[in-house]
């Protein structure tokens, strides 16, 4: 390479240096990062937990018959129906477990009339909200038959299924409506471009051109560049792994494990476990002095 090739180099050098800025890409990247982190919390917020529906529902629809039992269970295993409606047009794991509605009735969310009675009706839309529908149909039914003894605690249940409706609704737009794909292209071109520029621009100049040009002092091993590297990838990285968080990755949401907890607590709350409860005491004087002394 000619002396004056070098010139040129190192001067091109020095001019993208002077103007490469990192305070751009701190700012794209991070709000890239805060948005795909607030709606991976967001999703993770809204996936539906169902023990607070279940504790309600095991509170207010009183009665130790067989018909009493089958109406809480129902609504509970209704509502984790409707979740696994969801999350069948959403998360992959649960559509490769759930590929066809009879699948369903196989695992034990719906019975084999529900499901005829869920295909008779005919919409160009989700139906996820109808086991809901059956839920507030049978709240109602268990009032006028007494088993909900008034008013406010059968609006209360009510409401309850509305919330956990609503968080379905929440995953639903969501997914309707993801991040533009151009915003994740936008950040990956903006780091890869940044660290190319690094690599031009942070030469190791030689000590001849020090007094003709402007010269700044480095290592032959860009160690802060290196570090660099490591943290704005990184940061982009896990980015985009939150990214699709129902996917089929070892870090995505585990939505089939949910539905199955969601269904087995639910039932063990309203159901099996609803009066199995300690004898009312009272621990003794001494025993409650001496833990005292050892707090």
């Amino acid at each position: 390479m000619s002396q004056q090739v070098k010139s040129v180099f190192e001067r091109t050098a020095i001019y993208f240096g002077k103007y490469l800025n990192r305070s751009n890409l701190i700012f794209i990247l991070g709000f890239f990062v805060s948005s795909v982190a607030t709606r991976w919390n967001v999703l993770l917020q809204n996936m539906g937990f169902i023990e607070s529906l279940a504790l309600f529902v095991s509170g207010c629809v009183q009665g130790e018959d067989e018909e009493s039992r089958m109406c809480r269970r129902t609504i509970v295993r209704n509502a984790c129906l409707a979740q696994c409606l969801v999350l069948r047009n959403i998360s992959v794991r649960i559509r490769k477990r759930f590929p066809t509605m009879s699948t369903l009735v196989e695992a034990g969310f719906m019975t084999k009339k529900e499901l005829e009675k869920f295909e008779s009706f005919e919409i160009p839309y989700d139906k996820y909200w109808l086991p809901i529908t059956w839920s507030v149909t049978h709240v109602l039914d268990a009032r006028k038959s007494g088993k909900v003894i008034n008013d406010l605690e059968m609006s209360k249940l009510v409401d309850e299924l509305r919330v956990f409706k609503d968080c379905l609704q929440t995953l639903i737009n969501y997914d309707w409506v993801p991040l533009p794909l151009v915003y994740p292209q936008v950040i990956t071109i903006s780091v890869y471009f940044y660290f190319i520029v690094c690599l031009f621009a942070r030469q190791h100049f030689l000590p001849a051109v020090k007094n003709d040009l402007e010269f700044h002092f480095d290592t032959v091993l860009p160690v802060m560049t290196m570090v660099e590297f490591l943290f704005y990838v990184g940061w982009m990285k896990v980015a985009m792994n939150l990214l699709n968080s129902f996917g089929e990755d070892d870090d995505d949401l585990d939505c089939s494990f949910f539905i199955d907890k969601n269904l087995a607590t639910g039932l063990y709350i309203v159901d099996i476990y609803r009066n199995v409860v300690p004898n009312l005491h009272s621990p003794t004087h001494d025993s409650f002095s001496a833990s005292f002394e050892k707090s």
